[in-house]
C-alpha cells in the first residue's frame, strides 16, 4: 500500500515522536545527573537554605534525590511509552498494523501507562511534603495528589486497543487461512 506510507499525518506524527522520545530521554537522564550532584553538594545546599533563614530537616536532600528519581522513572516510562507507540505508527506506514506485535505493544503501553499513574503517587506526597518545608510560613504549599480521569481513560483505552488488535490479527489469519 504504498499511498499509507506516503500519508502526511504518518510522516508528521514519525517527526513528533522522534522529538518527543529525544526531550523525555534527554530530560531524564538530566534529572538523574542532579540526583548525585544533589547529594554530593548537600552540606552547602544546606548551608545556603539556613543562611535564607530556613529551618531545614537534613532529610530534604535525600527526599529532593529521590522525588528526582522518581521524575526520571517517570522520563524514562515516557520514552518506553514513545517507542512502542512510534513502532504501532511505522507497522500502520508499512500497510499491515493489524499484527500480534500491535496487541503486545498495546497492552505494554497500557501496562506503562498505569505504572506511571501510579508511580504519580509518591511523587506527589514528596512534592507536598518538599512544598511544606520549602513554603514561606504564610504561604499554603498545596500539590494535586489526585489520580487523574484522563489517565484511566487513556489505560482503559489501551487495553481496549490492544483486544482489538489481538481479534483483528486473528480473524486476519482466518480469512487467509480461508482463501
Amino acid at each position: 500500500m504504498p499511498s499509507v506510507t506516503r500519508d502526511p499525518l504518518l510522516g508528521f506524527a514519525r517527526i513528533i515522536l522522534i522529538f518527543f522520545t529525544a526531550l523525555f530521554a534527554f530530560a531524564g537522564i538530566a534529572v538523574l545527573l542532579g540526583v548525585p550532584a544533589l547529594l554530593i553538594f548537600q552540606s552547602d545546599i544546606l548551608a545556603e537554605l539556613a543562611a535564607d533563614g530556613k529551618n531545614v530537616p537534613t532529610a530534604l536532600i535525600p527526599g529532593i534525590a529521590l522525588l528526582l528519581g522518581f521524575v526520571a522513572l517517570l522520563m524514562g516510562l515516557m520514552v518506553y511509552f514513545l517507542l512502542l507507540l512510534r513502532r504501532i505508527v511505522l507497522s500502520v506506514g508499512e500497510g499491515d498494523p493489524f499484527i500480534p506485535e500491535n496487541a503486545r505493544r498495546l497492552s505494554r503501553m497500557g501496562w506503562t501507562a498505569l505504572i506511571g499513574q501510579l508511580v504519580t503517587i509518591p511523587v506527589g506526597a514528596l512534592g507536598t511534603w518538599i512544598a511544606r518545608i520549602a513554603a514561606d510560613s504564610g504561604r499554603n504549599a498545596d500539590v494535586d495528589l489526585s489520580f487523574p480521569g484522563g489517565g484511566l481513560l487513556l489505560i482503559l483505552t489501551l487495553f481496549i486497543l490492544a483486544r482489538v488488535f489481538r481479534q483483528g490479527a486473528e480473524m486476519r489469519d482466518d480469512l487467509e487461512g480461508t482463501v
